[in-house]
């Protein structure tokens, strides 16, 4: 999987951000994937320049997200501020449909915080 570099840019810091909530350390991380004890850092400081796509799923599932979660980025540099906005835009234009599922997914959220 090769990144634009922009883009591996923004998966870099995403990465850094989830393995940081889960209070892993780049050695741990590493350790769990199977690789060497330096490879996230590599990762994460842009010296693994392609990061293939078992490992993306190993990393993903040391992480406890999903592939798509770890490359998605959109909101990440945005402020509490912005993101409330992008928020409410949603509702504002979602349907009933559309506004139960919100729901459940908000709901979900906060029994996986518990």
């Amino acid at each position: 999987m090769s990144l634009h570099p922009l883009d591996g840019k923004q998966f870099r810091a995403r990465l850094v951000l989830l393995r940081n909530a889960k209070g892993l350390k780049q050695e741990q991380l590493s350790e769990r994937i199977g690789r060497a004890y330096n490879y996230i850092s590599r990762v994460e400081t842009g010296r693994v320049k392609t990061v293939p796509f078992d490992v993306l799923a190993k990393i993903a599932l040391a992480l406890d997200v999903t592939v798509d979660d770890l490359l998605f980025v959109d909101g990440l540099a945005e402020s509490s501020d912005e993101i409330k906005a992008r928020i409410q835009r949603m509702l504002d234009s979602a349907d009933t449909k559309m506004l139960r599922k919100f729901y459940r997914l908000l709901l979900l959220m906060g029994e996986e915080r518990d």
